[in-house]
């Protein structure tokens, strides 16, 4: 028997995770194979007493059956058996009421107690209350129209003490089978939450362990970088919108005074953000220390070749090898002399806006990246323009015009941002960096950043 169980439905058991799924299959098979030979006992007791009609019921009672483990094995599918018994069991059961003219006795009582227990365990309250009610109507029906049948009076009898006995039995068993399945189930379920519950707390402890990681890291950026404190003593009339994406970020700013009159101000956007592009703006802005500030180069043009040289040689990008990095950045650089009222711009794919008596302009920047994969010589160009006082230059990363937002979910453009800084450029410069953090927030919503954000703008 073992290994006729295992045949049927091994293969469908092992493939079934839940307790009330396997109780089902346990006991759609044990059920039939149980019938076969108590059905098979009846059938053979009914046929030598005379009771022929009750023989024939029988025999489609047990055929019936006997295909449920067949479609537990080929379709695995304990909804279809479920229905293939729902449907045996009230043709049966219909039958046998035929049978009696209506008139129910002890044993057909109690087969039709188990089939409304079974109905409930295979297929919840709400069905087991329907298909309940279904077979109480067709009883009702079979009753009415069973009295004008012609059923010879040799057909109808008592159900013998075994008759009465094995459905309540059955009765018994599928009970006890419904509270152990419920207990089994609560058990699986107790384990599961205090599995789920170590992880949690697992990943907690792991998610605050990377959270201070990063906490660190973010103390770390920020001691690399220039403090916005230092460039507001040497410009006044400036503000820097600063929003990483994660606690850090992947944009950055470097400045250094060269003397009294003359300063250099870069605006970068590296690669990717929060940890990886971290670690670009800390390699940023160590090599432009090393060129500005270690190695005197001051000339706009010649800082970005050598930073990207630099780039190329710290991230061996020299060869296009499986060790390389192809990461890299783009930025804008402004080199101001005070005394001349005049500012020598040059970039990396980065383009800047010029405010100049009133009217806006934007100045587009080189087609060249820093770091990456060499092509060729690069050549970065240098444009030199003069201001007056009240002009304002803005420098700016790509995040603030891809962020998604507004009634459509639509960038907010590169255009848009041009029509914020010809509202904004006549007002003081906290005041510009208010309405700038404003409009972004109220363009993002509900949406996610989607990348960091730097905006610097200085008023001359």
């Amino acid at each position: 028997m073992t290994q006729l169980k295992r045949w049927f439905i091994g293969d469908y058991l092992s493939k079934t995770k839940d307790v009330f799924e396997r109780s089902k299959i346990e006991l759609l098979y044990h059920y039939s194979i149980f019938f076969l030979f108590i059905g098979t006992a009846f059938y053979i007791s009914a046929w030598f007493r005379g009771f022929y009609y009750h023989a024939y019921v029988l025999t489609f009672g047990v055929s019936a059956l006997l295909a449920i483990p067949f479609i537990l094995k080929f379709k695995e599918s304990v909804k279809l058996a479920s229905i293939w018994y729902v449907i045996q069991q009230i043709i049966t059961s219909s039958s046998e009421m035929a049978i009696q003219q209506g008139k129910a006795d002890v044993t057909v009582g109690f087969w039709v107690m188990v089939y409304i227990l079974f109905v409930f365990f295979l297929f919840g309250r709400t069905w087991g209350i329907i298909l309940t009610v279904v077979m109480q109507i067709i009883a009702v029906i079979v009753s009415y129209f069973s009295q004008f049948l012609e059923i010879p009076e040799s057909e109808k009898y008592q159900g013998t003490p075994l008759e009465i006995i094995v459905p309540f039995l059955l009765n018994i068993v599928i009970v006890w089978v419904f509270i152990k399945t419920r207990t089994e189930a609560e058990q699986e379920i107790k384990n599961q939450h205090n599995q789920i519950e170590e992880k949690s707390k697992e990943l907690e402890i792991k998610n605050k362990d990377i959270q201070d990681s990063i906490n660190y890291a973010k103390r770390i950026q920020y001691a690399v970088l220039p403090h916005e404190e230092t460039i507001y003593r040497s410009i006044p009339l400036s503000f820097i919108f600063y929003k990483p994406k994660d606690i850090v970020s992947g944009d950055f700013f470097w400045f250094h005074e060269l003397n009294r009159d003359e300063y250099i101000l870069v605006c970068a956007d590296c690669t990717g953000h929060g940890v990886p592009g971290a670690f670009m703006t800390v390699i940023g802005s160590s090599l432009l220390n090393q060129t500005v500030i270690d190695n005197k180069i001051t000339k706009p043009s010649e800082i970005l070749n050598e930073l990207d040289k630099q780039i190329n040689f710290t991230l061996k990008q020299q060869k296009d090898t499986d060790g390389s990095v192809q990461d890299g950045m783009d930025l804008s650089l402004i080199k101001v002399n005070k005394a001349k009222n005049q500012f020598i711009l040059t970039s990396a794919k980065r383009p800047v806006v010029f405010v100049k008596n009133n009217e806006l302009k934007e100045i587009r920047g080189n087609k060249y990246s820093m770091g990456g994969m060499r092509t060729g010589e690069k050549v970065f160009e240098e444009i030199e323009l003069n201001y007056s006082e009240g002009d304002v230059l803005y420098l700016y990363t790509d995040g603030y015009a891809d962020q998604f937002g507004g009634e459509k979910g639509k960038k907010y453009s590169s255009k848009r941002l041009r029509e914020l800084f010809s509202e904004t450029y006549k007002l003081n410069m906290n005041e510009q960096k208010q309405r700038i953090e404003k409009s972004i927030d109220s363009w993002k919503g509900t949406h996610e950043q989607v990348d960091d954000i730097l905006v610097i703008g200085i008023k001359f």
